[in-house]
């Protein structure tokens, strides 16, 4: 009779299982860093959304002559900041213009990443001079029950 190997080759059971669990904590901290990314793309997304609607803003207030230009916004987000009953997206807010010129302002009902977003978009007049206005334009919105706003000043004058 021969006598067993003493150097198999093999794993044995409890080497398997040690790697496996090694692997599914590995696993399991690789899934909290994507959805820890997934996150924050989706935050960067809705600033950027943010950022591209002052600026939308901006550049309409800036067309308009500066004897229309008054204090207004169109908010789509009760629970966000800036929010304004008044203030809607359509024909019946007074200060976006008559009919379909609101339509010429950004829409504050966004589609990000596949899903819809409030934001509310407001804007303060303050005449520095008969020539002279001052535009303070703030979007605001929520993300994970947090509110943020971007803001941004533009200034106005008779000749431009």
């Amino acid at each position: 009779m021969e006598a067993p190997a003493s150097n198999s080759s093999g794993f044995s059971l409890v080497e398997m299982l040690i790697a496996v669990v090694i692997i599914a904590f590995t696993l399991l901290a690789l899934s909290a860093a994507m959805v820890n990314s997934i996150s924050a793309n989706l935050g960067n997304e809705l600033r950027n959304t943010a950022v591209r609607l002052t600026n939308q803003t901006a550049e309409v207030l800036l067309a308009l002559p500066i004897g229309s230009i008054q204090s207004c916004g169109a908010t789509a987000d009760p629970l966000a900041k800036k929010f304004n009953a008044s203030y809607t997206y359509n024909s019946s807010n007074a200060c976006l213009g008559t009919a379909t010129d609101y339509q010429k302002y950004p829409n504050p009902e966004q589609s990000v990443k596949g899903f819809q977003q409030g934001f509310n978009i407001i804007w303060d007049i303050t005449s520095l001079s008969d020539n002279l206005r001052q535009v303070i334009i703030t979007v605001a919105y929520r993300h994970r029950e947090e509110h943020f706003e971007n803001s941004a000043v533009i200034y106005k004058h008779r000749t431009l």
